[in-house]
């Protein structure tokens, strides 16, 4: 019953998508741009950045927008490093603030309090927005529902084994997130670039300081409160994304216990119309995305130790006794409901890739396909243990980033 509940919902997961692909497909890369600018507030929160913050906010000031409706807010979180230094070279074209260390969340709300926007941007100190990113996102707040509009967030730093693979991870991501953008049910605003309305902010009091994941966070918090998040595949924004494995296992397991803690904060609105998208799909949903990694991850150790490792253990006994194992061994295809549902699924799931990978990262897969076998074989299958150490950690209450 377990191995068909897993099936089922897969199924049900990969239909979906693919139903969303096809019937939205021509509205995935629609153009918001606006004839009516508003004012943006750029808010940088920075923590030890010293190798990208120069980098960034050069970027951002090189911004495809009209610089009279655009303010630059860098947050210096009590860094140790030379951070602030080299940020003081820009100080006659943005705003600096610096402060005790207090997190990131913290930084974004203190600068939203003195930000001139009435659209607030946030971007973090080692991401990289492209020219006309901005103008491809505020057109979605002439719609007044709209309280947060989220971008393509790729890998810039792809020299690396691991910046190879999650150059190939990113585009998924985004495309999963477009693709719920067509239902209203965008649940994370990454720090990448974000742009916020900032009256809805206030609104739903700011970011959560005890979040680890405060992008998640305020984004549930905005759906709860019955706003719209939108998504922009136009617009694309670079980000340095870790190359050292221990690095990236800290980051994912941050996500990981980030998304345990948001779904704890709001239990009360699972499947409560009252809540809209975010009690009727965005929490089932993320809840299932763990349940159904975790299932998976006990099934195939299930069928590891009572079918694969037997029979590699019968296969060495045989030939310790020099044994003509292929006469003994008889091959059979009979093909069964389970296996033919596993099949399918498979099937599913490489057109999902396929069709993500070529929407968003125009990647040429056949000059990718080692990159793309070790993401499907090695670097999705270790998600399970990501999500045991999260466990692990969140049960502890070691819940610190």
């Amino acid at each position: 019953m377990v191995f068909l509940g897993l099936i089922f919902a897969s199924l049900y997961l990969s239909i979906l998508f693919l139903i969303l692909f096809f019937e939205n497909k021509k509205y995935l890369f629609e153009s918001s741009e606006s004839k009516n600018l508003p004012f943006i507030s750029v808010i940088i929160p920075a923590y030890n950045e010293e190798e990208s913050i120069v980098s960034t906010v050069q970027t951002v000031l090189n911004i495809d927008y009209p610089k009279k409706l655009l303010e630059v807010i860098v947050v210096n979180d009590g860094s140790t490093d030379d951070t602030l230094m080299k940020v003081q070279k820009f100080k006659n074209n943005i705003i600096i603030i610096s402060k005790n260390n207090s997190g990131k969340a913290d930084s974004i709300n203190v600068a939203t309090k003195i930000a001139r926007g009435e659209i607030i941007a946030v971007i973090d100190a080692d991401s990289f927005p492209e020219k006309d990113a901005f103008k491809h996102m505020v057109g979605f707040f002439e719609n007044k529902n709209v309280a947060a509009v989220t971008s393509t967030i790729l890998v810039k730093n792809k020299e690396s084994w691991l910046g190879k693979v999650q150059s190939i991870e990113y585009p998924i991501i985004a495309w999963a997130r477009k693709l719920m953008d067509c239902i209203g049910g965008v649940y994370v605003t990454p720090g990448g670039l974000s742009m916020y309305r900032k009256d809805a902010l206030i609104e739903v009091g700011g970011f959560d300081k005890s979040s680890i994941t405060e992008d998640i966070e305020i984004a549930w918090n905005l759906l709860s409160h019955g706003y719209r998040i939108r998504m922009s595949l136009l617009a694309k924004s670079y980000t340095i994304v870790p190359v050292k494995i221990k690095d990236w296992w800290r980051q994912r397991t941050r996500w990981n216990v980030g998304g345990f803690q948001a779904i704890y904060k709001y239990k009360s609105t699972t499947l409560n119309k009252k809540y809209g998208m975010l009690g009727l799909f965005v929490i089932p949903f993320v809840s299932s995305s763990f349940f159904l990694s975790m299932t998976g991850f006990l099934v195939s150790l299930y069928f590891l130790y009572t079918k694969i490792i037997p029979f590699i253990l019968n296969m060495i006994e045989l030939l310790k006794a020099n044994f003509p194992i292929l006469k003994s061994i008889e091959f059979h295809f009979t093909p069964s409901v389970l296996g033919l549902f596993w099949t399918f699924i498979s099937i599913l799931f490489v057109i999902y890739l396929y069709y993500g990978l070529k929407t968003v990262a125009r990647i040429k897969l056949e000059k990718s396909k080692l990159i793309l076998i070790t993401y499907i074989f090695f670097y999705i299958p270790f998600s399970p243990f990501l999500i045991i150490n999260a466990i692990i950690r969140s049960l502890k209450g070691n819940i610190k980033w």
